[in-house]
């Protein structure tokens, strides 16, 4: 379990690095992220249905097709991805049916209204993520940092150590993906305000 908790969390923390380095026309760290990010929710979809928490499953699943529309509108090679996303599921799927669906019927799901908080703002932020708008990217970072504020207080509540790490990091990397992505209206921002003052 705890292996699958790390696995995730250094993913999604190297996907969300590489998002923050996104900026107005640079989407190939978008792309990279996005790959890092497939990885990190098979692990962490995984762990959290071994862990009973629906609304994160939910949101995991979602990610997980937000991440693959993302490598599928971003790549330069699309047959070439498709190909190994495929394989890589068909591995997946039969590793979960004979390793995860046994031991499910011991786990205690449950619904808790601060995880689906936290996952539907999540979700929303992962589809708005991967707009060719730059200013609709922005605003997929202020969600994430909403619900990385949220995530930190579940992790920290639930002994998900791991988890809590990646939702701290998230914090940084969102504010630097909002600062980058939205840079030249921040730049503007700022000298209306100095002229303001003139």
């Amino acid at each position: 379990m705890i292996i699958l908790e790390a696995i995730g969390a250094i993913f999604s923390i190297l996907g969300a690095y590489l998002m923050s380095l996104s900026g107005k026309g640079n989407t190939k760290p978008l792309y990279l992220g996005f790959i890092c990010f497939f990885v990190s929710n098979l692990a962490l979809l995984t762990f959290f249905t071994l862990t009973g928490k629906i609304p994160v499953i939910i949101q995991m699943i979602l990610f997980f097709v937000t991440a693959i529309i993302g490598i599928y509108k971003l790549t330069q090679n699309r047959k070439r991805d498709v190909q190994i996303i495929s394989f890589v599921l068909v591995i997946y799927i039969l590793i979960f049916i004979f390793t995860v669906v046994p031991n499910m019927a011991q786990t205690d799901f449950k619904i808790l209204l601060v995880d689906f908080i936290a996952s539907l703002i999540a979700i929303t932020g992962s589809f708005l993520l991967s707009s060719h708008n730059h200013v609709i990217r922005s605003y997929a970072f202020i969600c994430f940092f909403v619900a990385d504020v949220i995530f930190v207080y579940i992790g920290y509540t639930n002994a998900f150590y791991f988890f809590m790490v990646q939702s701290a990091f998230y914090l940084y990397t969102s504010l630097k993906g909002y600062s980058n992505t939205m840079k030249n209206e921040i730049e503007l921002f700022k000298k209306r305000i100095k002229d303001g003052k003139k």
